[in-house]
């Protein structure tokens, strides 16, 4: 006998993102209305928070810092303060945030970073 629900083979869910995602291997942080949370994942695009207790609801604008370094990396330590970003969610996952109106040169350091991060995972 077979159950029609429980013996379909398992599909991995599409991901919709636009770019791969970095988990950083060392302290790093994002601090939010003064309160240091630890940056589960980031991107050129955002960030992912987790785990964040805390005011911000989803669709709310903020400023952030963040500071992303890893252990033992030559690369060294990308730190931006004052970045715009839009809450996309807050779930069980963490807090989910977007990038926004992000200044030249902080825009220019996350991507040479990223790019460097992404040439070392692969």
């Amino acid at each position: 006998m077979r159950i029609p629900f429980l013996s379909r083979p398992r599909t991995s869910p599409t991901d919709r993102r636009r770019q791969r995602r970095l988990a950083p291997h060392g302290d790093s942080y994002v601090r939010i209305d003064g309160r240091d949370h630890p940056l589960k994942n980031w991107s050129e695009d955002g960030v992912l928070v987790a785990p964040y207790v805390g005011a911000l609801v989803p669709g709310q604008r903020a400023v952030l810092a963040v500071v992303i370094r890893d252990w033992h990396d030559p690369d060294g330590v990308l730190r931006l303060d004052k970045l715009m970003v839009t809450v996309l969610r807050i779930d069980r996952f963490g807090l989910a945030a977007r990038f926004r109106q992000v200044e030249r040169y902080k825009a220019a350091a996350l991507k040479e970073h990223y790019a460097r991060k992404c040439r070392k995972a692969s």
